[in-house]
This record gives structure tokens, sequence and C-alpha cells, in this order.
């Protein structure tokens, strides 16, 4: 087992009771896959046709609005990442995930995962999981942008993903939280004065 396998293998049966036998049933289907700095894991108007850990790396997932970049997501290793809307559904992407660090996954496709969930029900449960933590991002993520100011959408991202603010540029920061370039740099600096 490569050592990017064993990390999803961690990873799974850190949020789920699984036994190595029934991991084993997907190790036939995982590819390990190698994106470059800004190459794409999925792009706007394609179907996604994959789920992926992220081994090594990071990514943000953004839509374009206006021609503007708008960024959704930020995400990190030991992480899932996917289109789910486009990966459920089995319908274009509204969105692209970019590699935004040289990055390493794991990758199973739409039909694999399919198999999966017809050879046990412990793989039905990881689906299950798996769709439940990203309705949840999804709400954390309606309900920042809903209620939270500029200011505490960036504090939250101080509290909950600190190593975003040191790997991540300020103008993608400055799109996730929708302000302006200049009007992060003035957050920036109130914060560092309390």
């Amino acid at each position: 087992m490569t050592k990017e396998v064993q990390q999803f293998k961690n990873y799974l049966t850190g949020i789920i009771s699984m036994d190595d036998d029934t991991f084993d049933l997907c190790v036939e289907f995982l590819k390990v896959k190698v994106l470059k700095k800004g190459e794409f894991f999925v792009r706007e108007g394609n179907v996604c046709n994959h789920i992926a850990f992220i081994e090594e790396g990071l990514f943000r997932i953004y839509y374009v609005k206006d021609g503007n970049e708008v960024n959704s997501c930020f995400c990190t290793e030991n992480s899932i990442t996917s289109s789910f809307g486009s990966f459920i559904n089995r319908t274009s992407s509204d969105e692209y995930i970019q590699a935004i660090e040289d990055a390493v996954l794991v990758t199973l496709s739409h039909e694999n995962l399919l198999k999966l969930y017809k050879m046990s029900p412990v793989w039905q449960s990881v689906g299950l999981l798996l769709t439940e933590k990203e309705c949840l991002r999804l709400t954390n993520r309606a309900s920042s942008l809903s209620f939270e100011t500029a200011v505490e959408k960036y504090k939250n991202i101080l509290q909950f993903q600190p190593e975003i603010i040191q790997r991540v540029s300020v103008q993608n920061i400055a799109s996730y939280i929708g302000v302006s370039r200049e009007t992060l740099s003035r957050i920036r600096s109130k914060i560092a004065k309390e």
C-alpha cells in the first residue's frame, strides 16, 4: 500500500469504524494523481467524475461571477474535495477546483464508489458521512456570508484555519471574505492593533 493510500485509510478510519478487509475493497479503485500549482482538479462546465482525498497540497474552490473569481472554500491536506453537486447529480460543475500548491490526491470515481456501496454497508455509511460533512460546510459558509462581518470572517480564518493565512494569497483571502484587497489590508492592520 502506498503512503498516499495509507493516509487515505487513516483519514477514513478516523471518521468511521472500518476493518482492513472493508477498506481493502477500495484499493483497486484508487488512483494517485499529482497536480502542479495552478492545475485544475475540476473546471466549470465539466462533470466532476471523482472525489479526492488531499494527501498533500492546497486547493481553492471558486466560481466566476461577472468576470470575477469568487473563492468559496480552501481545502487542505487530510480532507476530501469534489464538486459535490456535479459528482452526485452527474451534471456540469458550476465551480472550479484549482491547486494553489503542488498537490497529491487519492481519487475515487463515481462509478467505483457506487460499486463500493453495493459491496458493503460500511461504504454506504462513508458516502452518507461525506455528504453530511459537505452539508455542514455549506451551512456554515452560508451562515458566515449572511451574518458575519468581513472582520469576523477573517478572525474565523485566524482561529480555525490559521495555515490558510500563510499559504493563500491576500487576493484569494479577500475574495473569500468578500472584500477588496485594500479593505483586507485595513482589516489586518486593525486586528494587529487589537
